[in-house]
């Protein structure tokens, strides 16, 4: 299927397990990443049963932190009506829980890279004609190929990059790779940023954008003090906040431009940084301008020669009288 060419960065808020069970903080972490004008929310959707068997020794600790699916309806249904800017992308798991969320109105669907081998819910996946972020943490090209070549005609797949080691470390990534991974399968690649919450959270992803990605998915938590599930690597409200409008900048100084001409920014930059040439002393109507005769100073105003026409100043002769410290105008020399 056709790729949607985004015009600007796609950053999607990972809720994950945050809410810890919790309708009231999954909807904080749905405001949250609405007024951080992230582009889209993504839950992960499951019961206990779908992730493990009754014997695995998380299996009680996930059904305590479990929503039911009248709460996931509850939250897609609140987050469509008070927020319908905010796409809805729903990390699934098998292949009831994906039809249960596309009647609730999911926008996409994430799969994950433990899936990509999972025919069923490929197939299923990609018949209901929604985009697939299918993530590739930790699979071979092959495995990519083959789950492409299966699903890729039907639907959108967008790839997304990267791994949850609670938190993972930053000299373990390969950021290259996603720009390898875009340019090999002429899809759309994202990140999916697990660095820690300090200045690596913030500077991966920009250093993601400045390689050419534009889709970066970070997780949100609403206070990491509570120590809940998936903090590790979660930014708090305010801290994402700044985290989009950073994203942001890093992409507006990565676009292409014309090398040719300056933009407004390093005109008026220009204007009051390059250099320009004055007077050093005052000198009279008709004296030969000589080397000490100038001085190289930043500009107060905007007439004037800059530094770059000196060679055309000296041996010059004047036309009026001028004074220390004034500007070298090309009217004031024969």
């Amino acid at each position: 299927m056709p790729q949607k060419k985004l015009n600007n960065t796609y950053i999607i808020a990972e809720t994950a397990c945050s809410h810890d069970g919790s309708v009231s903080r999954l909807k904080k972490l749905i405001r949250a990443a609405n007024d951080a004008k992230a582009d889209a929310i993504q839950f992960q959707v499951w019961q206990g049963e779908d992730i493990v068997t009754p014997k695995h020794k998380d299996y009680k600790f996930l059904k305590s932190i479990e929503l039911k699916k009248k709460e996931w309806k509850e939250c897609f249904n609140y987050t469509k009506k008070n927020f319908p800017r905010l796409e809805i992308i729903a990390c699934i798991n098998d292949v009831e829980t994906l039809k249960f969320c596309n009647k609730l109105g999911a926008d996409a669907f994430k799969l994950h890279t433990s899936d990509l081998g999972n025919k069923d819910l490929l197939y299923e996946a990609s018949i209901l004609k929604k985009r697939i972020d299918l993530s590739i943490g930790g699979s071979t090209i092959q495995e990519i190929k083959q789950a492409l070549n299966y699903i890729q005609k039907r639907c959108e797949v967008w790839l997304m990059y990267g791994y949850q080691l609670f938190p993972t470390k930053p000299n373990s990534l390969k950021i290259l790779k996603m720009k390898n991974l875009a340019n090999k399968f002429k899809l759309n690649v994202g990140y999916q940023d697990h660095s820690p919450p300090d200045i690596s959270g913030f500077t991966i992803p920009v250093l993601a954008i400045g390689s050419g990605i534009k889709i970066i998915e970070k997780h949100l938590t609403d206070n990491r003090k509570r120590k809940g599930t998936d903090s590790e690597a979660a930014l708090e409200p305010k801290e994402f906040k700044l985290f989009v409008n950073k994203c942001d900048e890093a992409f507006l100084a990565m676009k292409k431009l014309d090398l040719s001409k300056l933009n407004k920014e390093e005109i008026k930059y220009r204007k009051y940084s390059k250099k320009k040439i004055f007077f050093s002393k005052n000198l009279n109507k008709g004296n030969t301008i000589s080397g000490t005769d100038l001085l190289i100073r930043r500009p107060v105003k905007k007439s004037g020669l800059f530094v770059d026409d000196i060679n055309k100043v000296i041996g010059k002769k004047l036309r009026k009288n001028v004074k220390k410290y004034q500007l070298v105008e090309r009217k004031f020399l024969i």
